[in-house]
Formats: structure tokens, sequence, C-alpha cells
């Protein structure tokens, strides 16, 4: 196998927090989120210095299985998980999950085009069960550079930010009437 074809190192930390995820509540999962923490993290297979981000990527890794659902699937079943995590991360842990989901979505050679065209639905899913705020969504979707950390090609970025446009909308349009 080349060195092209390997995939990139992950984390330990994942491996512990999927294999709990299961078995624990909401609130056990995010305490060992704490706990393992996210010093010297590996992130996309390199050194990961952002500790939300590292954080919310061990979150997003350790819980998503875009094998078994569809991405807004996936978060509907992981919602109370989901929501314990970014109660315990703190300002900004909103965030960086959606980062986090963004990296998921990009990471070299896997190709989630499906998930990516449901990005909103995704969107609407994190703000209907309260994991992640509007304000930090809209925060989100101000800025096309939020996953730098996780190695998301801008293209992807871009097409992932317009997804989030169209929720954006879609809550004015509720707002307004």
């Amino acid at each position: 196998m080349s060195d092209s074809d390997e995939e990139a190192e992950e984390d330990w930390r994942i491996g512990k927090l999927y294999a709990i995820a299961d078995k624990s509540t909401p609130e056990e999962f995010a305490s060992l989120v704490e706990e393992v923490g996210t010093t010297d993290a590996i992130v996309m297979g390199g050194m990961c210095s952002d500790a939300p981000s590292a954080r919310a990527h061990f979150v997003v890794m350790s819980l998503i299985d875009l094998d078994d659902a569809t991405l807004p699937e996936c978060l509907q079943a992981r919602h109370k998980h989901l929501k314990a995590a970014v109660e315990g991360g703190g300002s900004g842990a909103g965030i960086a999950l959606i980062a986090a989901l963004e990296g998921l979505l990009c990471s070299e050679g896997d190709t989630h085009d499906a998930a990516k065209e449901d990005f909103d639905e995704a969107l609407k899913v994190l703000w209907e069960h309260e994991v992640v705020d509007e304000e930090s969504i809209r925060a989100w979707q101000a800025d096309e550079r939020t996953a730098r950390y996780l190695k998301v090609p801008p293209a992807d970025a871009q097409m992932l930010h317009e997804r989030g446009r169209i929720f954006v909308e879609w809550l004015d349009e509720g707002e307004g009437e």
C-alpha cells in the first residue's frame, strides 16, 4: 500500500469515545470528552492545536457514522449526546461542532456528496433539538474559514456554507411570519 492509499492517522481518543458512546448517558459521554482532553490532538492526520476544533472533531467522529444513515438521521439519533457535548464545550462549541461536521463530509478520500446536499437539513436537526443555537449557526455560516483546522478545501466550505445560507433564509422566513 502506498502512502497516498493509507488513511490519515486517527487519534486514540476517537476510539475511546466511540466505544463508550452507545453504553453511556449523554452526560457520561460529555464527561469523558472532557476527561480525554485535546492535548497533542491528531486531527485529519496532523497535529491540531485548536482545542475547540479538536474536541468537536473527536465528538463528531465518535458519534456520526454515515455508512448507517443519512447525516440528518445520524444527528437525529445522536442529538442528546451531541447536545451534552456542546453544552460541556463552552463558548464557541456549537460553531466548532458544525465545522467538525464539515470536516467529516470533506475528509480526504471520502465522498459524502449526498450528505453535503442535506447539510441544510442537518443544520435544521441541530437547531430543532437545541444542539446548536441560531446565533452559532449564523456565526458559522458567515465565516467560510471556520473549518480551516479540519482541512476542509475552500470549494467544499463554500458549498456547505451555501447550504447553510439556505437554512438561515428558512429561519428568516419563519421569523418574519
